[in-house]
């Protein structure tokens, strides 16, 4: 005879909340960042996955999930950047970046970033509060009090707005970012003022 095994479900919980925190011990932090940037994403996306320019973004009349692109993920033909590390803050190496927008919703932005092998300077306070995946090479932050912190492919940090220190790229580095779409937008336009 089969056995019928019966479970309460726990209603002063978000389904979307449980679901997340049970799939958490198998996708792991990128897998939940993820989850978090579909749970709260707003009803535009990019037109196809992997879009990177906010003119490939569209409105659709509900919500759907947005695969982020494999290729772009891997560093397959990211877009040249123009370099934004004021160069008084590069302490050593060189500073090329490339990357692309995987997401650019209503609430966050998501993009992966690459860059050559360099240190630079955060001389000025960190604009906003940024979640970092480290997706190849190796990342060594020192704040402004000597604490250093290294990270390799598969770890995810967040950096705090307000973070001052000296940010130091190995290897062949490339990152993924998610940032609150508001703060962006305010960050970027500063850096042009």
């Amino acid at each position: 005879m089969p056995v019928l095994t019966l479970t309460r479900t726990r209603f002063d919980e978000p389904t979307t909340l449980r679901l997340a925190k049970k799939q958490t011990r198998r996708i792991g932090c990128m897998g939940l960042a993820l989850c978090a940037i579909l749970l709260v994403a707003g009803p535009t996306v990019a037109e196809e996955a992997g879009g990177n320019t906010m003119e490939e973004v569209k409105t659709q009349t509900t919500p759907s999930p947005v695969r982020m692109n494999p290729d772009k993920l891997a560093g397959v033909d990211l877009t040249a950047g123009e370099p934004f590390i004021a160069p008084e803050n590069l302490l050593e190496g060189s500073h090329r970046p490339r990357g692309d927008s995987l997401y650019w919703g209503k609430e966050l932005v998501v993009e992966v970033f690459e860059d050559d092998p360099a240190t630079h300077a955060i001389a000025e306070p960190f604009p906003v509060d940024e979640y970092v995946m480290v997706l190849s090479g190796k990342l060594i932050l020192t704040d402004a009090d000597g604490q250093v912190q290294e990270f390799v492919a598969g770890d995810s940090l967040m950096v705090p707005k307000g973070f001052t220190g000296t940010w130091q790229m190995l290897g062949n580095y490339r990152e993924l970012i998610v940032v609150e779409r508001e703060s962006y937008e305010n960050a970027l336009k500063a850096a042009e003022e």
